[in-house]
């Protein structure tokens, strides 16, 4: 008796999700691979020389301390003055991927 207006709601449920597309950051970084970031365990030093002066420095904060270099297309986390990780940046705000740094 109710298989007919479940069935149909279902179907709709199903076939809704299906029209959105996601751009993720991940899928850019796999078409374009040249995006080159300074790996784990750089210095401070050794990143300025490699890649300049960042657009924005944050930090340090905490113990112990965490600074943030912000690069055009990657952010770079320093813990005391050695890289600790390398972040690509969103290429734009519909793009999924990190949350941006509030502070």
């Amino acid at each position: 008796m109710f298989k007919f207006p479940t069935m149909t709601i279902l179907i709709l449920i199903t076939f809704s999700n299906i029209s959105f597309a996601d751009v993720l950051i991940i899928d850019r970084i796999q078409k374009s691979p040249s995006i080159n970031v300074p790996n784990r365990g750089a210095t401070m030093e050794q990143v300025l020389s490699e890649f300049g002066e960042p657009e924005d420095k944050k930090g340090p904060i905490g113990t112990p301390p965490i600074t943030v270099w912000k690069y055009s297309e990657f952010s770079v986390y320093f813990e005391k003055s050695w890289v600790i990780n390398s972040v690509i940046n969103k290429s734009s705000p519909d793009e999924k991927g990190p949350k941006p740094i509030n502070k």
